[in-house]
């Protein structure tokens, strides 16, 4: 009688346990594809549109053909088209931060004039630090945001 005891308690702790370990790897699968699809559908593109791009306009500003004063007053309009697309297509995928940052961006973005940052930049009365604020800190959050899930990407 213990041995039929014995028996039935190990077939029900091996499926306990199978069924656990199969819930506990499909959370896993399910949580990994969620943060790849995080990371090519909202993150990458953010990521190339607004780091990326500004790598190539920097190294473009250090040339002599580099047009500092255009380049700063177009930022919004130059950025606004592609980010705004990934924004609508994808914005459930970010996080609270990024969300907020995202919907600042997008009011910085359509708010600024192009002309009165132009004019504003040849009279010498344009502080970025503080106009460009809410770009700044979409930046900031990007950057961030990105590579911490491409790291948590490669982890798992």
């Amino acid at each position: 009688m213990s041995n039929l005891v014995s028996i039935i308690a190990v077939a029900v702790l091996s499926v306990v346990g199978n069924i656990a370990y199969f819930e506990y790897q499909t959370r896993k699968k399910k949580t990994k594809d969620l943060l790849k699809q995080k990371l090519t559908n909202l993150l990458l593109p953010l990521y190339c549109a607004v780091h990326l791009d500004q790598i190539a306009e920097d190294a473009w500003l250090r040339t002599d053909d580099g047009d500092w004063a255009d380049s700063l007053s177009n930022l919004p309009d130059k950025l606004v088209i592609p980010i705004n697309k990934i924004i609508k297509e994808n914005i459930y995928l970010a996080d609270d931060e990024l969300h907020k940052a995202s919907l600042d961006f997008l009011t910085w973005a359509y708010g600024s004039n192009t002309n009165d940052r132009f004019q504003e930049i040849m009279k010498g009365d344009f502080d970025d630090a503080i106009k460009d604020k809410d770009f700044k800190k979409f930046y900031d959050i990007v950057v961030k945001e990105y590579n911490e899930a491409r790291h948590e990407y490669l982890l798992k």
